[in-house]
């Protein structure tokens, strides 16, 4: 596995190790970021909180291949289904916000979603008669990240603030790989651990494209970024 990131970096790319511990990988990668133990999941949401903030997010990207065009119940936090509009409504029928109206989503066609926004309120009726405020799902992820700016959790993560920034920009202005450590796989949590680190990735439309997307191995205690990559080794 490892000659591809070799291989990698002779085509350009950059490659930075995410670890706590000095390994024999660090001597072999462009920047090696000494994280506290387990905070990887604080330092992936301070990058999402950094690429929203700065205008990094693929928007046509998360419209059609994330949930985060959604919309959500301001009330319970829950999706917006159509069987919480009329009684007969189908329970997996979701809605958008388009042009400033509630739409249905496109259940078979993902492309249909590029008309709605990701950001906005608007208001449904619900089947007991009630109103509540009803917003996209990225409006609530982007709330919930303030908690998570850099300057925050630095302290926390072990690593500037500054550098987190560093991290973000770079992944969200060129195409990036993320490879987790199989160490990951085996900790309390591990599926939220996980989820923060791919966010990133599902932000910066970093999936489906050459030199995207992650992978799991097991000769790093760490994580390991391959980032701007003008092309990467086939395989």
């Amino acid at each position: 596995v490892y000659h591809y990131l070799t291989e990698a970096r002779y085509n350009g790319a950059r490659v930075v190790l995410i670890s706590p511990d000095v390994s024999p990988s660090h001597s072999h990668v462009d920047m090696h970021v000494p994280v506290n133990w387990g905070s990887d999941p604080a330092l992936a949401l301070s990058m999402c909180q950094v690429i929203i903030e700065e205008g990094l997010v693929d928007e046509d990207f998360v419209r059609t291949q994330t949930d985060l065009s959604l919309l959500v119940r301001t009330d319970t936090e829950r999706f917006l289904r159509a069987s919480d509009l009329t009684e007969d409504g189908n329970d997996e029928q979701f809605f958008h916000l388009v042009d400033g109206a509630v739409t249905e989503a496109d259940r078979g066609d993902l492309l249909a979603g590029r008309g709605a926004v990701l950001q906005g309120t608007a208001e449904v009726t619900l089947t007991d008669g009630s109103t509540v405020e009803v917003r996209p799902l990225f409006v609530r992820l982007r709330d919930h990240l303030d908690a998570y700016r850099p300057e925050s959790v630095a302290t926390t993560v072990g690593v500037p603030a500054d550098t987190l920034r560093k991290l973000a920009r770079m992944a969200g202005s060129g195409r990036t790989m993320i490879n987790i450590g199989g160490s990951a796989s085996k900790t309390y949590h591990a599926d939220l651990f996980q989820r923060s680190i791919l966010l990133v990735l599902a932000l910066t439309g970093n999936w489906g494209r050459l030199g995207t997307g992650t992978g799991w191995w097991n000769v790093t205690h760490g994580d390991c970024l391959l980032l701007g990559a003008a092309k990467l080794a086939a395989g």
